[in-house]
This record gives C-alpha cells, sequence and structure tokens, in this order.
C-alpha cells in the first residue's frame, strides 16, 4: 500500500521541477499546468483555501501591493503560511490583471537575464507556496503514519488485552479504546492529546496539541453489531468530524473505528484500494477512515469464512 500524501509531495517535486526545467518561452505553459493542478486536487486547493481565508486580500490591496513593488517597498510576513497566502493570491491577481500566464515576459518580474527572471519567480514567488504545502501533507501523512503504527500494535499485540476490557465493560465501551489511543499517541509525541474541548458541533473525542495553532482532531467509533454499532454508526461519526474540520479551520480529518465484530469492513471509495488509509474528500476536505480490527477471535485456521460488510462512499455522503 501506499501514502495519498506521500504521492501528492512527490507530485509537487515534480511540478516544481518542470518549472525549474522548462525554457523562457514555455515558462507560462509550466505555470498554467501547475496552478490547475492546484485547483483541481481537492487535498491541495484546501490547503490554499485555508490560506486564503486566514490571510484574504482583496483585488484593491493586492493593486497597492503591485504599486509598493513597483516602489521597492517591502513586504513583512508573519509567518510562512502569510507569505505562501500572499504569493499564491498575487500570482492570480497577476494572471489575471494581464490575462496571460506568461508572467515572465512581463517587466515586473524582469530580474535580469531569462534564467534568472524565471529563477527569481520561481524562488520568490513559487517556492514559499511549495515549501508550506509539502509541511501541510507532511504532518498529515506522519498522522497516518501514527495510526497505521498503532493499527498494527493493536492487531499484531494487545489484541487480545483490549478486547477483554472491551467484553467485560458494562458501559463507557467507547472510553476504553479512546484512553488506548490517547496513551499510544502520547507516547508517540502528540503533545497533550487528552483534550475533549466543546465546539460549536459539540465535543470531538480527540482534540491533539489544541494548545497550537494547528490541532490534530479525530472521532472514535465502535462497529460492533451486537451492540447495535452498524453502518450508522460510522455515518454518524464521518458527519461529526467533518463538523468538527469545520469548527477547527482543518482541512484534514481522522475517523478510527474499532471493528468489534467478526466481519471485515471494506470501504468502496473513489480513491484506489491500494492507498492507504481509505479517504473520501468532501467540500474540498479529506477525511480518512483507520479499521482497527480489535475483536479476539479464533485462529485463521479455525474461524472459518468470513463476513464482508461493504461501505460505500453514497452510503456516508447521501449523494
Amino acid at each position: 500500500m501506499t501514502y495519498a500524501n506521500h504521492n501528492l509531495r512527490t507530485s509537487l517535486q515534480e511540478w516544481k521541477n518542470r518549472l525549474a526545467r522548462a525554457p523562457f518561452d514555455q515558462f507560462g505553459n509550466q505555470l498554467k499546468y501547475l496552478l490547475n493542478n492546484f485547483k483541481i486536487i481537492p487535498q491541495i486547493n484546501g490547503i490554499l483555501q485555508d490560506l486564503r481565508d486566514e490571510f484574504p486580500y482583496d483585488d484593491e490591496e493586492l493593486n497597492k501591493r503591485l504599486d509598493q513593488i513597483h516602489r521597492s517597498s517591502l513586504i513583512i510576513y508573519e509567518s510562512a503560511e502569510h507569505q505562501a497566502s500572499y504569493t499564491y493570491q498575487f500570482l492570480d491577481f497577476f494572471i489575471r490583471k494581464t490575462e496571460s500566464f506568461d508572467i515572465q515576459r512581463n517587466m515586473f518580474y524582469n530580474y535580469g537575464d531569462a534564467n534568472e527572471t524565471l529563477n527569481g519567480i520561481l524562488e520568490n514567488y513559487l517556492t514559499p507556496i511549495f515549501n508550506v504545502l509539502h509541511d501541510k501533507l507532511d504532518k498529515s501523512s506522519s498522522v497516518i503514519y501514527l495510526l497505521e503504527k498503532y493499527k498494527k500494535r493493536t492487531e499484531w499485540f494487545a489484541k487480545k488485552e483490549l478486547s477483554s476490557q472491551y467484553q467485560n465493560a458494562k458501559k463507557s465501551f467507547e472510553q476504553i479504546l479512546e484512553d488506548d489511543l490517547r496513551l499510544f499517541l502520547f507516547d508517540q509525541g502528540i503533545e497533550y492529546p487528552f483534550s475533549t474541548p466543546a465546539s460549536a458541533s459539540g465535543r470531538a473525542d480527540i482534540v491533539g496539541e489544541i494548545e497550537t495553532d494547528d490541532p490534530l482532531v479525530l472521532e472514535i467509533k465502535i462497529f460492533d453489531r451486537e451492540k447495535n454499532y452498524g453502518k450508522d454508526r460510522i455515518k454518524e461519526g464521518f458527519t461529526q468530524i467533518i463538523k468538527y474540520a469545520n469548527d477547527y479551520n482543518k482541512n484534514v480529518g481522522y475517523l478510527v473505528i474499532y471493528n468489534m465484530d467478526k466481519a471485515e469492513l471494506n470501504f468502496n471509495f473513489a480513491e484506489q484500494n491500494n492507498i492507504f488509509p481509505p479517504r473520501i474528500v468532501f467540500n474540498n476536505k479529506t477525511f480518512y477512515f483507520i479499521t482497527i480490527n480489535s475483536l479476539d477471535t479464533k485462529s485463521a485456521s479455525k474461524s472459518g469464512k468470513t463476513e464482508q460488510i461493504e461501505i460505500t462512499e453514497n452510503e456516508l455522503t447521501d449523494k
């Protein structure tokens, strides 16, 4: 299996290399190709939309900035995200204003000879965007890596104990599983994975690093038909994580499903099946589904045929 965000980071590097290798006459075509990919790939578009929302510029302000740059006035940025947001919005404004992607031909971008001009555009206006996209996608991939590690740890080594605690409990079933995941995340370096702060939509199960400007929001659900925790429980979790992602201005959400049923869950989504974990892109936000097969059952040689429960994207989104 491959990680979707790893593939995206590889694509970002390839697109940047294409721009760096592009001849002067072809630079505009490569820039058009790049910006079009930014808009049509939901994960990237979602990140850029969040940056625009955090640091918005209207055309009047960008036109003033254009005049300031002509007068060699420096622009002070609050952060790398601020710089990326500004350069992305400025590029879009400038292309619309000049009605051309061949920005390298405009005197505004003239840094000297042809090579210096292309390098100047790439480093001053595009590299800040690439850097922030890489950082955002890398953090998301790191969370996915940790959740996959937790999945393997539970299924390979801790299933019997966790399943026993769950089976013997009379109530607060999710709390047992939530505490186990919190401890793991803390051990792996997620600081303070303890908060369940109230938001406009209620309380998420885990909001890690809530004291930072980039919190991790994660929801937990159980699939166990003997306790009437069926598909509706997963759909409920998906609805909740969408709301929490909106409340915390996140473009990524994680739904961890503890499968305490004898059946296997099969997420039949639009994304290819070789991508881990299954995911849905909804309203320019990406939501990952991580299944932890937590029920301690008989060995594979004695378990017989396994029932499979299919969950489709349409069932969750009501398309």
